[in-house]
């Protein structure tokens, strides 16, 4: 045996050795297709999760927050409600939200109270952050986790109870972080069912924050996917590419939704009851078309040079 094939024979078995040491929740193997172009800015994916529960699918999207053409809106202000009252929004599928917003790409966000009808509008109240189109919708809660969007796109996460809300146009608050500053910071006392492989909803910023990743894990489906627990969550963001992530409301309430090519919405994902759920919050997306705009040479040098000095200005304007 040569010294070349005893090397690869000894990494092998290293790597094995390594693998067989890891926990059910660290022996997690992601596998991502090609990322897909939509829209402009916009593409999508999706990943296979080897979990500790078996086999489960995602859908995400990844957005250019540099992109021409983004911007974001979100679930409004329910008439005659008011944040921190009784009413605060009127539930919606998320296809419903995306049609009614005409936006191009829509996801699930807040946790809520009135839950969980597949059928009927309710009058509801959110257990965390909303914010939308500079309207605050439900106010900022502690233990929780908030993403904050400016109207040009500058986006960062912050726990809850301590968002400054100057500036900000659309937000939205999650059950907790399960990634920050790279590191997966899932515990046993994250405030939802960390062991419990579930359906799923993940928000993601790149270290940057110019890349936001939108994530819909299905689950409780044998035989298609079983969804997976806050740790392979936290795991399945920083494969994708995020620095920071936090988890939104999951279970049946997971739905990820784009702009079919009859004008119709497009429901990506399969909800766990069987039906899209009337949710409380959701978060959608404006792009535009791939339709190609031919640009002169020297401008599209000088557009490049601009979107890096973008990319450092953003890093400096979140701190």
């Amino acid at each position: 045996m040569n010294q070349l094939n005893s090397s690869k024979i000894l990494a092998a078995l290293s790597a094995l050795m390594a693998l067989s040491a890891m926990t059910p929740a660290q022996a997690q193997i992601v596998s991502v297709s090609s990322y897909t172009p939509i829209y402009q800015g916009v593409s999508e994916a999706t990943a296979t999760i080897q979990g500790s529960a078996g086999t489960s699918q995602a859908y995400v999207m990844q957005i250019n927050l540099d992109a021409p053409g983004i911007s974001f809106t979100s679930t409004g202000l329910a008439s005659g409600g008011s944040p921190g009252g009784s009413v605060e929004t009127t539930s919606q599928t998320t296809s419903q939200f995306l049609q009614a917003t005409g936006t191009d790409v829509a996801i699930n966000t807040v946790p809520f109270n009135t839950c969980c009808s597949t059928t009927t509008a309710q009058p509801e109240t959110l257990d965390g952050l909303a914010v939308s189109n500079g309207t605050l919708v439900a106010p900022d809660q502690s233990g929780t986790a908030d993403l904050l969007l400016t109207a040009n796109n500058q986006a960062s996460m912050v726990s809850g109870g301590g968002a400054k809300l100057n500036g900000i146009y659309n937000a939205a608050g999650g059950f907790a972080f399960v990634l920050q500053n790279g590191a997966n910071v899932v515990t046993s006392s994250t405030p939802t069912a960390s062991t419990t492989p579930d359906p799923r909803t993940a928000v993601g910023l790149s270290q940057n924050d110019q890349f936001m990743y939108l994530v819909a894990v299905d689950g409780r489906q044998s035989g298609y996917s079983q969804g997976v627990t806050l740790t392979e969550l936290g795991n399945l963001m920083h494969d994708l590419g995020s620095y920071d992530a936090i988890e939104m409301d999951g279970g049946g309430s997971t739905a990820m939704v784009i702009q079919g090519a009859n004008g119709s919405p497009d429901l990506l994902n399969s909800p766990s009851g069987g039906a899209q759920r009337y949710d409380g919050d959701n978060l959608g997306i404006y792009a535009a078309s791939l339709t190609p705009v031919p640009v002169p040479p020297s401008l599209a040098l000088f557009g490049s040079g601009l979107l890096g000095l973008m990319a450092l200005r953003r890093r400096q304007f979140l701190g």
